[in-house]
């Protein structure tokens, strides 16, 4: 398949992508936008693409298939919304939109114009997030008793003095840059939860930390970030028939099913942003059913983030 990708942004996570999405075979970056010219040029220099003066004319260079948003959390809406006005595919990193509100507003609009969009979520784009789903359903471990889901990092301690994670009005904070995973992940499993009890620690009007008891019918889901802690990071759930670990649940690829007397490991070797890309393409193309990360599971996300946050007491100036 040929596909012709823009991007806006093109910071570390843009970096990481493009070295992925063109090992697929007929992707290409066509055209490019940064904030900072020379990011742009630099970037540009090494995938051949055109660098632009403005997002706008990223975007309608006549050769784009479909625009990628790589920039921080609090521009997200802006430029989703420029894409779907002008009738561009777009698929936008995790946090689609700093709240409900402006996800509610993107969907509506994606629906007035029938354009695609979709939240970047590389989880659930691959196979093994999908394959715990279905032992799930498929009561392999039987009924569920409880959930562990967290993602701990040290960035504030590496970040302190850099702004965007530790400010209010750039959207920062552990819940968007990583509470986002294990929020997506319990409720790609097991939908949304009855309840929602959080607490967390504030710095600057963001959460360092963040803490959640999911309720759901029989049991309790536990669900954690913090940007102030060591690195730690699975999804333990465990049933009255055994037990499925995800470590590094976000990236992995892997996952383990052990039951009495039975051990079953589901691997996935295949580079995780090339297949969300190829995946994309072929669901803009309409090569196969747009079933993966709907935009009703990323607003239902949203809403309970919102939660988290009104809990907590993170406000951004999008509420």
């Amino acid at each position: 398949m040929s596909f012709n990708w823009c991007f806006i942004g093109t910071g570390q996570i843009a970096k990481k992508v493009a070295k992925e999405l063109v090992t697929n075979p007929g992707h290409t970056i066509v055209s490019v936008f940064n904030r900072t010219k020379a990011k742009a040029e630099a970037f540009a220099k090494r995938y051949n693409s055109t660098v632009y003066e403005s997002a706008l004319e990223a975007i309608n260079d006549p050769r784009v298939d479909g625009v990628y948003i790589a920039t921080t959390n609090e521009t997200h809406f802006s430029f989703c919304k420029l894409c779907l006005e002008n009738h561009k595919p777009v698929l936008c990193e995790k946090p689609i939109t700093g709240n409900s509100k402006e996800l509610e507003e993107l969907i509506k609009l994606s629906k007035e114009t029938n354009t695609y969009l979709k939240e970047a979520m590389w989880t659930w784009f691959n196979p093994v997030a999908n394959k715990v789903k279905e032992w799930i359903k498929e009561e392999r471990i039987g009924k569920i008793l409880s959930v562990d889901c967290i993602f701990n990092m040290p960035i504030f301690g590496y970040n302190k003095a850099k702004g965007r994670y530790i400010s209010p009005s750039r959207y920062g904070g552990a819940l968007l840059d990583l509470g986002v995973y294990p929020v997506r992940y319990v409720y790609e499993l097991f939908g949304k939860p009855k309840s929602i009890k959080s607490k967390g620690k504030l710095y600057n009007g963001i959460d360092l930390f963040n803490d959640s008891i999911f309720e759901y019918d029989g049991f309790n889901a536990h669900v954690s970030s913090q940007i102030n802690a060591l690195v730690g990071e699975h999804c333990i759930i465990k049933g009255e028939k055994g037990i499925i670990k995800v470590p590094l649940f976000h990236m992995t690829s892997k996952a383990v099913l052990k039951t009495k007397g039975h051990k079953e490991i589901f691997k996935d070797k295949e580079k995780k942003f090339a297949r969300q890309f190829r995946v994309n393409a072929e669901f803009i193309k309409g090569e196969q059913p747009n079933t993966l990360v709907s935009l009703d599971s990323s607003l239902d996300v949203m809403k309970i983030m919102d939660e988290i946050r009104k809990q907590i007491g993170v406000i951004f100036p999008c509420d």
